[in-house]
Parts: C-alpha cells; structure tokens; sequence
C-alpha cells in the first residue's frame, strides 16, 4: 500500500475513533440507544429511569411504519426529561409523536424540537458528531465556575445546533453556553436547563 493510502487509512481510523469517543451511535431510528454523554457519574437507578423512559418513546417510533422509514428522530432523556430532535415528513406525524412521547414515556417534560424536512445525510450526521465532539472538548477545559459539574448537564448536537440540557446554576448556564458558541460550525445554541441555586 503507497504512502498516500496508508495516510489515508489512518486519517479515517482516527475520525473513527473520535466518533466512537464522541459518543455517536447510530441513528435513534434503527432502535440503538443514542446517548450523547458519556461516563455518566449519576447513580444506576437514574440512568435506568431515563433509558425506560427513551425505550417507552423508541417502541412507539418503531411500532409505526411512517415513522419508522419515513423519519430521523433522535431521543434524548436526562434526568426525566425528553428531547426529540430530528426529522419528519410533515408537522402532523411530529405532532403524534410528541405527543405519544408525552402520554406514554412517564418523562417529567418533553421538548419537540423536530423539524419538516428531508432525512439528513450521513455527512450531516458526521459534521454534528464532530461539533459535539469539539463542544466536549472545550468544555473539559473549563474551569471557571469552580462549581461546574459535567455530569450534571448533556449536550447533543442536531442539525448544527448544539442542545444543552440539565441542572445548572445561572452562572454555570452562562459559561457552558458561551464556550460552546465558540465552537466552529455552530448555528444555534439551545439551553433547556433547569436552574439550580
């Protein structure tokens, strides 16, 4: 194998890696868990609670055929709360299934932040892997609040729009977001914190 190749090889063994390190799974639609945070400190029982409640909303996408191949809808639960991201056909179907998710999940909330649009591609897919992944990153380097606690909080990336979602202090809210926006490819930043004093 020439040189160029093998250089090749090991560029696309490392974005791998880094994927795989983000944190990024398959699309929620083939019924894989799609868990944008990692090394989750929070006690077992919790984590359980949360993936019943994604699992509730999963079965309802996967029980319906529209949904099934027509949509690209991505569940993210933290700490009881519900965030469908993705695409859908058209307002009705995201409609139905926000409001199965709201009926049936058991979730304290739920936010509908789907859109009608085409399914994204997998390049899509990839360029918001790699800003959540850059997000992460930054925010390991943050150290001010001192009170900051990664693990109270996740972050997803959809459609170039970074999703910020836990139980953070104001302040804390205020310096997540700010290193976040900074991050290369960001069109939105979408807080959905709940405050803590």
């Amino acid at each position: 194998m020439c040189h160029w190749k093998r250089l090749c090889m090991r560029f696309a063994c490392a974005l791998l890696l880094v994927g795989v390190a983000a944190g990024c799974a398959a699309p929620s639609g083939d019924g894989e868990a799609r868990l944008e945070y990692q090394l989750d400190a929070r006690s077992f029982s919790e984590r359980l609670h949360d993936q019943r409640i994604r699992s509730r909303i999963m079965a309802e996408i996967l029980s319906d055929d529209e949904l099934r191949h027509e949509s690209n809808i991505t569940v993210t639960v933290f700490e009881g709360i519900a965030l469908l991201t993705g695409e859908v056909p058209n307002r009705e179907l995201g409609r139905r299934i926000a409001e199965l998710a709201r009926e049936e999940s058991g979730a304290r909330r739920v936010y509908n932040e789907l859109v009608v649009a085409s399914l994204s591609s997998v390049f899509a897919r990839s360029r918001d892997s790699m800003i959540s992944a850059t997000a992460r990153t930054r925010l390991l380097a943050l150290d001010t609040p001192e009170t900051l606690d990664r693990n109270r909080f996740v972050l997803l990336t959809e459609r170039r729009r970074i999703y910020l979602m836990g139980r953070v202090t104001p302040e804390e809210a205020q310096a997540i977001t700010e290193e976040v926006r900074r991050v290369g490819g960001v069109r939105e930043v979408v807080r959905m914190f709940e405050y803590v004093q």
